[in-house]
């Protein structure tokens, strides 16, 4: 057996909201999941690498497309990021301004 193991619980109204969500246009947010959220579903049902589901890593996703992980102190691109995106996804990650980052460590010169 493959896949997701145990259960998963939702209010009946979750249904509802998830089918309204994908009804909506687009709108280019950026959106940080925790990796160890079930909802995070990088590298299982989008293309590209896995993220191992640990709390402290976190993934950003922008229009349901997976652009970036945040690894510890390490971003890694999961998606072409465009240089002039780089600080907000960077940013969006590690939850505290930071430079541009397309892959590599947060805070560390070189």
């Amino acid at each position: 057996m493959s896949g997701m193991s145990g259960e998963q619980f939702a209010l009946g109204e979750a249904v509802d909201r998830l089918r309204e969500i994908r009804r909506t246009a687009p709108d280019g947010r950026l959106i940080v999941v925790s990796a160890a959220d079930p909802v995070s579903l990088a590298g299982i049902i989008t293309r590209g690498d896995r993220v191992r589901a640990i709390a402290t890593n976190r993934i950003v996703y922008r229009d349901g497309v997976p652009l970036a992980a945040m690894e510890g102190d390490y971003v890694r691109p999961l998606a072409t990021i465009e240089q002039s995106d780089a600080a907000q996804v960077a940013t969006a990650l590690a939850g505290r301004r930071v430079p541009a980052v397309l892959s590599g460590f947060v805070g560390r010169a070189g």
